[in-house]
């Protein structure tokens, strides 16, 4: 909530009024609701909810303002410790230290700069701009163009490889362009040896020949297809479609007619095709959207059947069985997720037994399953029992105060909320005293018992600059002060008894008992506005009817209020009576 805001926009709370708890009861939860730990100012500075906190610590060491978190004295707070330390820090800007001593790795994306000297004792990663003391273990990111070339190992240039290169015998060498010539004879050139002779074709065929028919021969034994050679070729003749067909002959329900294999019916991918009985050895997947298993009895070997297989997410669908019923109402047993229950809707379950938790009335029930003790008297729920101390009958009273009791059982706090807050533990033992705090702006005062209000009131008076006939016929429009002339002018304008108005002239008047007039019901000692007020702050006249002695209205809301007449015994009454409303 925003802060405390007044909840007596009727003001019942003041002088002359009759104030009732629920007043008071409004205003404490309002001021409690205002100080909620967690709903309650939130200190930003709009109405009602409290100035910003700029200055944090049991010192106000920390001070914070619009552009800088700074210490209220230089050099006095740390930003952490060292064993209890911030995680990470993002700066935008300059972090300007006088020391700083990093305990792991840093990564620096931008050029560090730096005036001094830096020592590494475990080696520097990354580009060095200026002069280096030491051994450097990796100069990956320079090239030759860099680093200038010693006495001993010399940088690589193309003349110089070439100069340390020589060849001698069928090899030649250009040192001008690198490139090493061979010149080698071919078999026209080369004489041939004894071992390894050239090849020809007829040492080939003459070869081949006489591998394939050393100790070849061919035998027909009446099987499909032939076999021959001729000049060196073995030629195979398969067997014709007359050879192939006359192995295979059809079986049970399966016929082959020239080559075409046939059950009697199509089974194409998308045929419907039926059979009687049938074995399945593997797996059987359906991946239609329909079952259809048109048998009597369903005999399964499995021990158990799982629904709603293809849920992988939160389950959202219910599962069961239904029982077709014909033309009576089918049954279901259901797992119902919204419930996550089993439910049969609203049939019953019939068992001799029943093993868990029941809610409700057992109808057939006659004991208890464990007997309890009451009172230190057994009770099975088979017949009535007696407490010792206790009448048959059970209408011994019991009530009344322990004559005993010198303290509570627990002691109790009792707290003050609302415009005056305070608290005491009570126990029993002796009287508790609260110490109350009244909250400011909580409640009214006449103005003689606020000291010096009175005299500040009179300095800021402005007296009236018009004549006291001017003033009383209400022509000036400059008046310090409100005329009589003026007020009659707005009430007669306005007329009281009219059915609608706007603020701040809208009225009724009505006579409660003996009929109405104005835009008001009334009931009773109820009055009622068939249109809203603008606001409860309105005021109303009331004149009791008969041998009353005083009238009033009481819990005024923008709805209407309560009319009370006040014989001349001192007794109120919801009786009859005038009032009129002014908004």
């Amino acid at each position: 909530m925003a802060g405390y805001t007044r909840q007596d926009t009727a003001n019942n709370i003041a002088n002359g009024n009759v104030i009732d708890a629920d007043d008071f009861d409004n205003e404490y939860n309002a001021i409690e609701a205002g100080f909620n730990a967690s709903t309650g100012h939130k200190h930003d500075g709009t109405a009602g909810e409290g100035a910003p906190i700029t200055k944090v610590g049991p010192s106000q060491d920390l001070v914070v303002s619009g552009t800088a978190l700074t210490p209220k004295t230089t050099n006095t707070l740390d930003l952490g410790t060292a064993s209890v330390q911030y995680k990470n820090a993002w700066f935008d800007g300059t972090v300007d230290t006088d020391a700083l001593t990093v305990s792991a790795n840093a990564t620096v994306g931008g050029t560090l700069g730096v005036t001094g000297i830096i020592t590494a004792t475990g080696g520097v990663t990354g580009n060095v701009t200026g002069n280096v003391t030491g051994t450097v273990s990796d100069v990956s990111n320079h090239d030759t163009d860099d680093i200038s070339e010693g006495s001993t190992n010399q940088y690589f240039t193309t003349a110089r490889a070439r100069s340390s290169v020589s060849a001698t015998g069928s090899l030649s060498y250009n040192s001008g362009t690198g490139v090493i010539s061979f010149t080698q004879g071919n078999t026209d050139t080369v004489a041939e040896g004894t071992t390894n002779l050239y090849y020809t074709d007829a040492r080939a065929i003459a070869a081949a020949n006489a591998a394939i028919t050393d100790g070849l021969s061919f035998v027909d034994a009446g099987g499909d297809g032939s076999l021959t050679y001729s000049a060196g070729t073995i030629t195979y003749t398969g067997p014709s479609a007359a050879e192939t067909r006359a192995h295979f002959s059809g079986g049970t329900g399966v016929s082959i007619t020239n080559g075409v294999v046939a059950i009697g019916q199509a089974v194409g991918t998308t045929s419907n095709v039926t059979f009687n009985d049938m074995v399945v050895n593997g797996n059987l997947t359906v991946n239609g959207t329909t079952t259809t298993v048109n048998t009597e009895t369903l005999n399964l070997a499995d021990n158990q059947i799982v629904l709603n297989s293809n849920e992988t997410g939160t389950p959202t669908q219910n599962g069961g069985i239904e029982i077709e019923r014909g033309t009576d109402a089918n049954k279901t047993l259901v797992w119902n997720e919204a419930d996550d229950k089993w439910t049969v809707g609203s049939e019953t379950f019939v068992a001799d037994t029943f093993e868990g938790a029941l809610s409700g009335n057992a109808t057939t029930a006659t004991t208890l399953q464990t007997a309890r003790t009451i009172g230190g008297v057994s009770f099975n729920g088979s017949s009535n029992i007696n407490l010792p101390g206790v009448n048959t009958a059970g209408n011994q009273n019991t009530s009344g105060n322990a004559a005993t009791a010198t303290a509570l059982a627990t002691s109790r706090t009792i707290s003050l909320t609302g415009d005056v807050s305070g608290s005491a533990s009570f126990n029993g033992t002796a009287n508790a005293t609260i110490t109350a705090t009244i909250a400011d702006d909580s409640h009214n005062h006449v103005i003689s018992n606020v000291d010096g209000l009175q005299t500040a009131l009179d300095s800021k008076y402005v007296a009236s600059t018009q004549t006291e006939a001017t003033w009383e016929t209400g022509t000036s429009t400059t008046e310090s002060l409100v005329s009589p002339a003026k007020v009659k002018a707005a009430i007669e304008e306005n007329s009281i008894t009219q059915t609608s108005g706007s603020a701040p002239y809208y009225g009724v008047r009505a006579w409660n008992g003996q009929g109405q007039t104005g835009n008001c019901t009334i009931s009773g000692s109820q009055v009622t506005f068939t249109t809203p007020m603008p606001h409860a702050n309105y005021a109303v006249t009331c004149n009791a009817a008969g041998s009353y002695g005083n009238a009033y209205a009481q819990s005024k809301t923008v709805n209407g209020f309560q009319f009370i007449a006040v014989s001349s015994g001192g007794s109120p009454y919801a009786s009859m009576g005038e009032f009129i409303v002014v908004c």
